[in-house]
């Protein structure tokens, strides 16, 4: 009878392949590896990506593998990026469920167990995920950072009518890779050309088009409950200017191949993603970073307008293997102007990134 009961235990908890991506991130891991360690669910893989840290993330982990033997690390010699360390976490997987957890976020002690019986319950979900709470340096929720939950209860989401609402609200509603859990057989679609979108480098919305590729697929499992902490800090790449600045450039381009994947397809909702994040480049333009930082805003504002012109023109389909960016650099100028222009002046926008 104990047999038994072992089996059933076995059956009920398959294994959960956590993956912790690290460089330099001595100063939050411990409490990040605790917050994994001590989770309710206890039939799990960690395994950890040191990206040839110089800090004291190295003995870090050595001494908390040696404590616990679900614990594996992965050392490069070489720093390769987020992206090499990422593909090389994912050549690691020996679990049913796989989640990322960022080496400064801390998961709720139920985290995985809510997310986990969430997709046993709803075996069409492709992805579980929650709210979350944003806190500062020190672990404090950040005043006014509230989130209004998605639903009032736990349950589907519709994963058309998610990646709608994150459109149109220019927002990833989902949130960042600490939150979610997916199937390991969905991995091949959840990270399909990891770091790309059509060929061309994504500068900060790698995340999300990893959950729109799953929504495109399915539904979510989503629960209401703040499961995860999303940590804001100084030396975080999400606090970079620059990038920031960059990261813009994703967001026509992400509406763009929404659209001529099918996940877009009513124009006012095109229209409506194309307007927000205008509006949102309009403000970065005139911020005090516009003057120095204001050429990728610029890019993004212009291929907007050329997502825009293509609603108004009752533009419906468009070739699937065209991004955006290529139809931009070939627009007439007079077509987005209302007016013509004259045979000898070029009317190619070179906006390709």
């Amino acid at each position: 009878m104990q047999g038994w009961a072992e089996e059933r235990t076995q059956m009920d908890t398959p294994l959960v392949t956590v993956l912790v991506p690290t460089w330099n991130g001595a100063v939050h891991l411990r409490a990040t590896l605790r917050s994994i360690l001590t989770q309710s669910y206890k039939n799990l893989q960690v395994v950890v990506g040191d990206d040839a840290s110089t800090d004291d993330t190295p003995s870090i982990l050595a001494a908390v593998a040696e404590a616990d033997p679900r614990v594996e690390v992965v050392t490069h010699p070489v720093n390769g990026g987020q992206f090499v360390n990422q593909l090389a976490l994912l050549e690691r997987v020996r679990g049913e469920f796989v989640k990322f957890v960022m080496h400064d976020d801390v998961l709720a002690t139920d985290h995985v167990r809510v997310l986990v019986r969430g997709l046993q319950a709803h075996p069409e979900a492709r992805m579980a995920f929650s709210r979350r709470l944003h806190v500062d340096a020190s672990g404090k929720e950040i005043p006014g950072s509230a989130e209004r939950p998605l639903a009032d209860r736990s349950g589907l989401l519709d994963g058309s009518d998610l990646v709608v609402r994150c459109l149109r609200a220019g927002a990833n509603l989902v949130g960042e890779p600490t939150t979610v859990l997916m199937r390991s057989a969905d991995l091949a679609a959840a990270t399909e050309d990891l770091g790309f979108l059509d060929g061309e480098t994504l500068w900060t919305l790698t995340d999300f088009t990893m959950w729109l590729r799953l929504l495109a697929r399915g539904p979510a499992f989503y629960s209401p409950d703040a499961l995860s902490r999303f940590r804001h800090h100084a030396t975080q790449d999400s606090a970079d200017a620059r990038l920031i600045s960059r990261g813009l450039l994703d967001w026509p381009r992400v509406v763009d191949w929404a659209h001529r994947s099918g996940l877009l397809a009513d124009p006012g909702d095109r229209r409506a993603a194309y307007a927000q994040v205008l509006g949102r480049c309009a403000a970065w333009l005139i911020g005090p970073a516009g003057a120095d930082l204001g050429g990728p805003a610029a890019r993004a504002a212009l291929l907007c307008l050329v997502g825009m012109h293509e609603v108004d023109a009752g533009v419906v389909g468009g070739d699937p293997d065209v991004p955006l960016a290529l139809r931009a650099g070939a627009a007439p100028v007079g077509a987005l102007l209302g007016t013509s222009v004259p045979a000898h002046v070029d009317s190619g926008l070179e906006l390709v990134s």
